[in-house]
C-alpha cells in the first residue's frame, strides 16, 4: 500500500466505526474526563501559589512581576517538587486509557480501566515517547535559534525572524512525519502482546504522509475545539468573578478575586463546564489511536502487518 491507497477519511474516523459492545466511546470520554479533571485539580492546588502570585502581581501592580520575585523564588521549589511527582501519575494515565483505547481498537473489547500486562508494555512505549518528546523539544529549540541567529546577523532582524519561522514549520512537519512513522507502536505492542516502538518505521513505509495528514487534520480539530470552549470557560469565568471584581476596591481586588474563586458558585458551574470540555478531549484522545490503528488492522488482514528489521 503508497501513499496514494492510503484512505485519510476510513483512517480519521476509524474511531466511529469500531467493533465490540456498544457504549464505548462515551464510557471511555467521561471516565478520561473525571479521571483528567481530578489530575488538573491536583495540579491548580500544587501550582496554587504561584498563581496566587501571579494575580497579585496583575491586580495591585498591573502585572509588573519584579516587586514578587521573592515571593516567586520562595514557593516555586515546593510547587516544582510537586510537579515533578505528577509525572508518574500522568504517565500511569496515559497507560491505563492507551490501553484501553487500543484493546477497542485491535481486539474490538468494550470499556475497562485495568492494570496488566498490556499496560506495562505499555508504559514502556510512554517512556519512548517522552524521551523522543523532550529530545525534540531541544532540537527544535536549537534547530530554530542557530539559523534564526545567522541569518539575523547577515540580514537584519526580519530575516532572521522569516528563517526561525521556514525551519520551525520544517522541523514541526518532520516531526509529524516522525510521530506518523512510529504511531503504530501501541496497537503492535497490543496486537502482538510484546514491545513494539520502531518496528512501526518498517510498517509504515510508503503511508508517512498519509498518517501525518490524518493525525494533522484530527489534531487541527481539536485544537479549533480546544480554542471555542476556553474561550466559552474563560468568559464564563469573568461572568462568576465581575460581581466579586466590581464591589472589591484598590488592592482588595486580589484578595476577594481569590475569595470569590474558592466559592462553590464559582468553582462548581466551572468544574461542570471543565467536565464536558474534558470529555470532549476524552473523545479526541481516543480518535487519535485511531488511523494507527485502522492502518494496523488493515495489514493485519492483509497478512502484510509482518514485522521485519526495523529500519531496513
Amino acid at each position: 500500500m503508497s501513499d496514494m491507497d492510503f484512505r485519510i477519511g476510513p483512517a480519521i474516523t476509524h474511531f466511529l466505526h469500531t467493533q465490540g459492545p456498544r457504549g464505548f466511546l462515551w464510557r471511555f470520554a467521561l471516565a478520561y474526563a473525571l479521571v483528567t479533571l481530578a489530575l488538573q485539580a491536583i495540579s491548580l492546588w500544587t501550582q496554587g501559589p504561584v498563581y496566587e502570585i501571579y494575580l497579585r502581581a496583575c491586580a495591585e501592580n498591573d502585572c509588573n512581576f519584579e516587586p514578587y520575585i521573592d515571593d516567586l523564588n520562595a514557593v516555586s521549589m515546593q510547587t516544582n517538587a510537586l510537579s515533578l511527582l505528577m509525572l508518574p501519575l500522568t504517565l500511569g494515565i496515559w497507560t491505563v486509557f492507551e490501553g484501553a483505547s487500543q484493546r477497542r481498537y485491535i481486539r474490538a473489547e468494550g470499556f475497562q480501566i485495568r492494570l496488566g500486562a498490556d499496560e506495562g508494555r505499555l508504559a514502556l512505549v510512554g517512556l519512548i515517547w517522552f524521551a523522543l518528546l523532550v529530545a525534540g523539544y531541544f532540537a527544535l529549540a536549537f534547530g530554530v535559534a542557530l539559523p534564526a541567529v545567522i541569518a539575523g546577523l547577515a540580514f537584519g532582524v526580519l530575516g532572521g525572524v522569516l528563517a526561525g519561522g521556514v525551519v520551525f514549520l520544517g522541523l514541526m512537519f518532520a516531526g509529524l512525519y516522525l510521530f506518523a512513522r512510529l504511531s503504530p507502536a501501541s496497537a503492535l505492542t497490543i496486537r502482538d502482546q510484546q514491545i513494539r516502538f520502531f518496528e512501526g518505521w518498517s510498517l509504515t513505509r510508503g503511508q508517512g504522509l498519509g498518517l501525518a495528514g490524518s493525525y494533522f487534520l484530527l489534531m487541527l480539530a481539536m485544537m479549533l475545539v480546544m480554542l471555542v470552549f476556553y474561550a466559552l470557560l474563560f468568559f464564563l469565568g469573568f461572568v462568576l468573578l465581575m460581581p466579586t471584581i466590581s464591589a472589591a476596591e484598590g488592592s482588595d481586588v486580589a484578595a476577594a478575586t481569590i475569595a470569590g474563586i474558592r466559592q462553590p458558585a464559582f468553582w462548581a458551574p466551572m468544574s461542570l463546564a471543565s467536565l464536558l470540555l474534558l470529555t470532549l478531549f476524552g473523545v479526541g484522545a481516543h480518535a487519535l489511536g485511531g488511523p494507527a490503528a485502522w492502518f494496523v488492522l488493515r495489514n493485519t488482514d492483509a497478512g502484510g502487518a509482518v514485522i521485519s528489521e526495523t529500519f531496513e
